[in-house]
């Protein structure tokens, strides 16, 4: 059959049509509403965090923004449905980072890889843990503290409510030279009132429900496990530059898109959430209702700190004898 002038040229033009065409929907995103992915249940601190970023990220879109909530097994059962789901803008996942870089050496049968099968779009928040002791307690410093430490030697013992606890007092251990016992607890306010009761020499508690504590007289706070001081308290003197080497966690927060989500999606997504860090209302939000550090970052910084992250929590749960499941 042979085909007419008109005929060739549209079959011509047509793969340039088809190379626009991605193009094109990416200008018009969003065009309905993006579902957002939580890794915890509903009404759980972590849940406020994410419908937070959701409400401030429908401003900016005027379209409807979905929260899910897909919690179990340390936010893998998310992290796995977020990268499964169609890379086209409309799956943003906001969790915990540092729960990405401890997931692999938790969990043995992880079907995702936390570097390759996501597309960072940037750092959010920040949250220190902190070491606390008894109010009767006679340390007022890290350095008191770790001498009291080592005069009881493995009598001394610590309780740990989470995994980021557990990581922290196991490498106060292996960096200060201790021999505390470790305590597992299904809550900080039960390991609170074990240590008032001299059950326990000290706990580490994320700052939020460490600082109300500490302003009713319920615990002495020494230190934040953070690289640099927090906002939230600039009183709180480093692990570090307490004199403990090499010492740096905290909880962060991030956002990801599923591995191929299109950059200038990617980007867009990124200066709005930058847009909302920046707003003196986040600021403000977030030191009154769940206190944490803005953390404003960019695709590769995000990348870059979540690779930074894994060797760090490979170590830790290699000191405290972490099997994966």
């Amino acid at each position: 059959m042979k085909l007419s002038r008109r005929a060739l040229l549209a079959a011509a033009a047509a793969p340039l049509v088809l190379d626009r065409i991605p193009a094109f929907a990416q200008d018009g995103w969003p065009a309905k509403e993006i579902h957002i992915i939580c890794g915890y249940a509903p009404g759980t601190g972590a849940d406020a965090v994410v419908r937070f970023f959701a409400e401030q990220i429908k401003k900016k879109t005027d379209k409807p923004i979905l929260v899910e909530n897909k919690p179990g097994a340390g936010t893998s059962i998310a992290s796995e449905y977020v990268t499964r789901a169609k890379p086209d803008g409309y799956t943003l996942f906001i969790n915990p980072g540092n729960g990405l870089a401890g997931n692999p050496y938790l969990y043995k049968n992880l079907s995702h890889d936390v570097i390759k099968d996501f597309a960072p779009v940037t750092t959010l928040v920040k949250l220190p843990f902190v070491l606390a002791v008894s109010p009767k307690s006679p340390a007022n410093n890290v350095a008191e503290f770790i001498a009291l430490m080592k005069q009881k030697g493995d009598k001394s013992s610590y309780g740990y409510p989470n995994n980021l606890s557990l990581a922290a007092g196991e490498l106060l251990k292996s960096r200060a030279g201790l021999t505390s016992v470790q305590v597992p607890y299904k809550s900080t306010p039960e390991a609170m009132g074990d240590m008032t009761n001299g059950l326990i020499d000290y706990l580490w508690s994320d700052i939020t429900f460490a600082l109300g504590q500490a302003k009713e007289g319920r615990m002495k706070l020494l230190a934040v496990t953070s690289a640099e001081r927090t906002s939230l308290d600039r009183n709180l003197p480093t692990l570090k530059e307490s004199g403990v080497r090499d010492f740096q966690l905290e909880a962060w927060w991030g956002a990801w898109f599923p591995a191929n989500t299109p950059k200038p999606i990617v980007d867009k997504m990124s200066a709005w959430l930058n847009e909302i860090l920046a707003d003196p209302a986040t600021k403000e939000h977030f030191a009154r209702v769940v206190p944490a550090d803005p953390f404003p970052g960019t695709p590769e910084s995000t990348l870059e700190y979540l690779k930074q992250d894994i060797p760090r929590w490979a170590e830790v749960f290699k000191l405290a004898k972490v099997e994966p499941q």
